[in-house]
């Protein structure tokens, strides 16, 4: 059914007319719309269509924040918790849809007294969004890097589970650090090897205990290093190590270049990567 469209100079002396009407009026001035009357049960159906799209919209926006594989809450001025997916639930350890409601603080007593709170406080006074990492969120021995945004409701605040990639920096780092530090002792000589027992790389140390140059040493089989009768002995401490993982401590001799032997201890761990083993680095010290 078409709307009625009268002009504005015409409405008030026509309006007992138009409210009987049963249509939308639209009055125009000017020739343009600028206001629509609507009958009153129009009206409601307008209104509850409108607060049933606002509810549709808001359970889909709790939909999506519950498939993010990271922590998200929603947080108002007071720091009370407006929304928080399912994540959040998990990680505090609260059963789905008991955050809603709750003080931050209270629901996330570890992040009193951190940095998060300056970082929230400048994102909700001047919209800034900020990132940073805070330990010990869930866990003494935990990392997660947190996020803030704000929005119309409040300040959102994600985070994610780093720790994995903090431990593996600070091994990587603790590793670099012990080999620059075998390298400056000068007494204390390593051999990479692969998965095959043979040799990828050794120190400057081993070279000069074998009185052979690096690149001779180059795929030749550790074991060929000692003498026969401790070959086996060898050859299963590296098996196992390659087999099991973990750390094999063994006393030998190694050949030298000129024929001579020089009783020494070792020990070989295994070198673990994305794939499974990469081989193994032995160290060794003359006894």
């Amino acid at each position: 059914m078409q709307g009625i469209f009268v002009r504005a100079s015409e409405f008030a002396r026509q309006f007992g007319h138009l409210s009987q009407a049963g249509r939308t009026v639209f009055v125009t001035h000017h020739g343009r719309e600028t206001h629509a009357l609507l009958p009153i049960a129009n009206y409601h159906e307008f209104i509850a269509t409108a607060k049933s799209d606002d509810h549709d919209s808001l359970f889909s926006n709790q939909e999506l924040a519950d498939w993010l594989p990271l922590l998200l809450v929603v947080v108002d001025e007071g720091r009370n918790i407006i929304m928080a997916n399912r994540t959040a639930h998990a990680m505090a350890r609260k059963a789905e849809g008991a955050l809603p409601g709750r003080g931050l603080f209270e629901a996330f007593p570890a992040l009193r007294e951190t940095m998060f709170e300056s970082y929230c406080n400048r994102t909700e006074r001047s919209g800034e969004p900020c990132s940073f990492e805070l330990p010990g969120l869930f866990g003494s021995d935990t990392w997660h890097r947190m996020e803030t945004f704000r929005t119309h409701q409040g300040v959102v605040m994600l985070a994610r589970d780093i720790t994995d990639d903090v431990k593996a920096y600070r091994l990587a780092d603790t590793k670099k650090a012990l080999i620059e530090a075998i390298l400056a002792h000068g007494g204390i000589g390593y051999i990479w090897f692969n998965v095959r027992g043979r040799i990828e790389e050794v120190d400057a140390a081993m070279s000069d205990l074998l009185q052979l140059p690096r690149e001779r040493l180059s795929n030749v089989s550790v074991v060929d290093l000692v003498p026969v009768g401790q070959r086996v002995m060898l050859r299963e401490a590296i098996e196992n190590v390659l087999s099991h993982g973990g750390t094999q401590r063994f006393e030998t001799e190694f050949l030298r270049n000129d024929g001579t032997t020089v009783p020494a201890v070792g020990a070989i761990k295994d070198l673990r990567g994305v794939y499974g083993s990469e081989g193994a680095v032995m160290v060794v010290t003359r006894k």
